[in-house]
């Protein structure tokens, strides 16, 4: 059997909430890369450089949601229940990255800029009642639910152990400042509760390239920053990338999210899987 259909078969096996075009695209690339390989050609590689380049990747998100919990109310007062029971648990999402060399504080650094979008919503019957925010949302009438959360990020991030890039290696290290913007919606015929909330949230920003082949790397990046209670915030992502230019390169992999909130008055934790696939662009 060809190596690429066998690795579509163990993917979809490991996780069977994987779209089928996901798979398939990932063989694509790997079939695309050993055939590179026989060519014994190098291609310059738009990530992992010693000075990096301005960059910018798309990316198409597969999400399943594994829980997002909700509660608000005041002095805990609120009913706790599970958003995915009306909002569903899959959907799609993009993402846009964009990366500018600045060599500001010392030689190699970089901004970063990244549009992280996440939005669910639909429409259950509720078995009981739910307060939520001070309304009192009845069981057996068809209940709406909207839950966003959006955030918009900028890093200044720099090289570090660069001694290890005669091993392939390239990594950074930074600080992150990301603007959330949330929303919880819940509406029934009469009755109605909207709460939204901007922010800004501080986090540290790590990445790693790994050259392991021609034209192929091994990328690993993550923001995250905890917080009491289980909140904070956590956005990490491993991918394989292959470079078909000097200025192009498509990338498949995973993508892992928690984050959340906990006091008196509001609760909400969130766990996310996505697979993703997107293309760099350098110039």
């Amino acid at each position: 059997m060809p190596r690429t259909s066998k690795f579509r078969k163990w993917l979809h096996a490991l996780n069977p909430r994987v779209p089928a075009c996901l798979p398939t695209a990932v063989a694509t690339l790997m079939a695309a890369g050993f055939a590179a390989d026989a060519d014994a050609q190098t291609i310059d590689r738009p990530e992992g450089t010693a000075s990096p380049t301005r960059r910018i990747e798309l990316e198409y998100q597969r999400f399943y949601t594994a829980t997002n919990v909700i509660r608000k109310g005041d002095d805990g007062s609120g009913t706790r229940f599970e958003a995915t029971d009306y909002t569903g648990s899959h959907g799609n999402e993009g993402r846009i990255s964009a990366f500018l060399p600045v060599n500001g504080i010392w030689k190699g650094d970089e901004l970063r800029f990244v549009i992280a979008p996440f939005q669910q919503s639909g429409t259950a019957t509720p078995s009981t009642p739910i307060l939520y925010d001070g309304g009192l949302f009845r069981a057996g009438v068809p209940l709406s639910v909207l839950y966003k959360f959006n955030t918009y990020r900028i890093t200044y991030d720099t090289p570090v152990l660069e001694s290890l890039r005669e091993d392939g290696w390239a990594l950074r290290l930074g600080a992150t400042l990301a603007v959330r913007d949330a929303q919880i919606k819940l509406s029934q015929p009469d009755i109605e509760r909207n709460f939204t909330n901007w922010g800004p949230v501080p986090l540290v920003y790590f990445s790693a390239a790994k050259d392991i082949g021609a034209r192929w790397q091994l990328l690993g990046e993550f923001d995250a920053f905890p917080a009491p209670g289980g909140g904070g915030l956590f956005d990490g992502s491993l991918k394989a990338a292959y470079a078909v230019s000097p200025t192009v390169a498509f990338t498949a992999g995973l993508r892992y999210q928690f984050g959340g909130a906990s006091d008196k008055d509001f609760y909400n934790f969130l766990r996310e899987w996505a697979g993703v696939v997107g293309v760099n662009f350098s110039f």
